[in-house]
């Protein structure tokens, strides 16, 4: 195992909170406590703790508040909503180390039903009029200027961009990191919570995430020792949680909720009809598991603000890292497989800062693109005003048997592979977070260990004449048949080096019953029945090098990432009856299988 896998995998296990905690971690937990408060001390932070701020059904939120010493009135505000423990979790005590020195107060609350706060908590029910509830007692304390800004990853990301639909006037600046599950009807993906890709369950992390952060009372609060790599295997995957997890959870209703988008709606998800009016820094990485969500919320709350300065500032920075930790690739030489030169790193705090100070504090407005992001492969920033960027064409290459052309074939042909759920393609890296102990790597993996499986189709071009640079959106048009109900494609973008080597750019998957979208499920399928499919990728901004080759992976699974289809009829995740599907793409000169490119000019 290469260090750059081991720092990956290290990562994974750092995002998950909140499991149960042996001696061992607790002590080290104490340790960090103790060396936390000394800080606070150095660095002249006090703190109130354990502040209960009433909501308008009664419940009360637990809320530590820290603020500078002798600072007395006056102060703008960071207000950070999390889950995973407001006096412990690290993430929401580095933003108390980072800006209360700079003059803010920061205020740091255990959400609805986590930790020390009353109420039943569901991800994210209640989220939006609790928040809009402390932003209210924020701005009427005598030591706050009236003007909150809000900041945090993934979960801490999330509530944020719900909130941001609320409006109000002491909500000024959001700093959303990672926050792609808050996306919910309002998009092309509709990704809920992260937890869903091309309509199936991101299996991994929805079972980690539910089974270490589900519980719904404070009294629940620390998931159950489990192994997750024997549990992860078990059927039916609907009640992977509930079978190992003796309170309730909301992992059930999530897997079987997809179609009803009510009930997203009714949690807080984004909306098409969503309005909203608060400027947001949206900060991501490529191999986030929510990084198509970024686009698309930066997109929403760009075209429905309801301000001028929420529609001229919904910025977005994407870097080449995984989740919620966006230098970590720079200081690790890589992400995956994929090397990254660290002197290409940005300053967050500088850039934070400046964002901050402008909306909380009125200093200059700092200039920025609508877009800035990493173009991995060549280790260099890009901007954009748009997205896809403006001088991006559209390039199609066209798939038969072995090959990737840009010519179209001159005769009709097809290919097929058998897919058995019961050995199912295997996970090679890809957006993968929060998996519970999982020993799964996450990122820009070389895809070799799966070549030459008889389940995956393989396709590659020849060696490119010069550099190739990808910025934008990919599709794979897959056109395709199957002899059971319904079934799953999976498709991986690849760089193949002259030495051999495929390194995922990214990967893409749909289930076939959404192959008309989401709001229109599609008949069942016949053996005789040819459909065209296309199956999304996240965005992404990739340069291959010249002399290197296009390839493409075609199977029906990347497990455990994904939930497996058992190829039936009914709701997937409660089925434990496994069907062998024998599928097969169709190639030909008139709308054959392809793979559709967003291609910039050679820099």
């Amino acid at each position: 195992m290469t260090p750059r896998r081991i720092i990956a995998g290290c990562l994974i296990c750092a995002a998950v909170a909140g499991l149960g905690l042996s001696q061992l971690d607790r002590l080290r937990q104490m340790k960090g406590q103790l060396a936390f408060q000394a800080r606070q001390l150095i660095l002249g932070i006090t703190l109130a703790p354990d502040i209960m701020i009433p909501m308008p059904d009664g419940v009360t939120l637990a809320t530590d508040v820290y603020r500078p010493k002798g600072a007395a009135a006056d102060l703008p505000t960071i207000l950070i909503r999390l889950p995973y423990g407001k006096s412990t979790y690290g993430e929401a005590l580095r933003w108390v180390q980072t800006w209360v020195p700079r003059g803010y107060a920061v205020a740091v609350q255990d959400i609805r039903g986590r930790f020390g706060s009353g109420g039943v908590f569901a991800p994210y029910a209640g989220a939006v009029s609790d928040g809009s509830a402390t932003l209210d007692w924020i701005a009427a304390q005598d030591w706050s200027n009236g003007r909150v800004a809000m900041g945090g990853c993934s979960a801490l990301g999330e509530v944020q961009l719900m909130q941001a639909k609320a409006g109000g006037p002491h909500l000024r600046a959001l700093i959303a990191e990672g926050a792609g599950g808050a996306i919910g009807s309002g998009s092309a993906s509709r990704a809920y919570f992260a937890f869903f890709e091309g309509g199936i369950p991101n299996l991994a992390a929805a079972y980690g995430w539910f089974s270490a952060n589900g519980g719904k009372t404070g009294d629940q609060m620390h998931g159950v020792a489990i192994d997750a790599a024997q549990v992860i295997g078990q059927l039916p995957t609907g009640t992977l949680v509930s079978r190992n997890r003796a309170d309730p959870t909301d992992y059930e209703d999530f897997l079987s909720h997809f179609d009803d988008p009510a009930y997203w709606d009714a949690l807080g998800y984004l909306q098409a009809t969503d309005s909203f009016d608060t400027p947001a820094l949206h900060m991501n990485t490529w191999h986030d598991i929510g990084v198509r969500g970024t686009f698309e919320a930066a997109a929403l709350m760009r075209a429905r603000a309801t301000t001028i300065a929420a529609r001229d500032h919904q910025h977005v920075i994407i870097g080449p890292g995984l989740h919620c930790d966006p230098n970590a690739a720079f200081a690790a030489r890589g992400v995956g497989d994929l090397t990254v030169a660290p002197a290409s790193a940005p300053d967050l705090d500088a850039i934070y800062a400046s964002w901050l100070d402008h909306w909380l504090r009125d200093a200059p407005l700092p200039q920025m693109p609508q877009y800035t992001y990493f173009v991995n492969g060549a280790d260099r920033w890009d901007t954009s005003d748009v997205w896809p960027p403006a001088n991006v064409a559209v390039q199609t290459w066209y798939l038969q048997p072995g090959q990737l052309t840009q010519n179209a074939p001159a005769a009709p042909s097809s290919a097929s592979f058998a897919y058995d759920p019961m050995d199912p393609t295997p996970s090679i890296g890809g957006p993968i977070c929060c998996t519970g102990g999982l020993n799964l790597l996450a990122g820009p993996l070389d895809q070799r260990p799966n070549a030459g499986r008889s389940d995956i189709l393989a396709f590659t071009s020849g060696p490119l004449p010069e550099p190739l640079t990808l910025a934008g959106d990919i599709t794979a048009r897959i056109v395709v048949s199957t002899d059971v109900p319904d079934t799953d494609l999976v498709a991986v973008l690849m760089d193949i080096g002259p030495d051999g080597t495929m390194l995922a750019i990214q990967q893409g998957a749909l289930r076939l019953r959404y192959r008309n979208g989401f709001d229109r499920p599609a008949p069942l399928l016949t053996p005789a029945d040819v459909v065209t499919a296309n199956v999304d990728f996240p965005p992404i901004a990739y340069r291959i090098a010249a002399g290197h080759r296009i390839g493409l992976h075609i199977s029906s699974a990347s497990f455990p990432r994904l939930e497996r289809h058992m190829n039936g009829a009914g709701l997937n995740a409660l089925s434990a009856t496994p069907r062998i599907a024998r599928n097969t793409l169709w190639f030909g000169p008139d709308g054959g299988s392809a793979l559709v490119l967003p291609v910039q000019p050679s820099h």
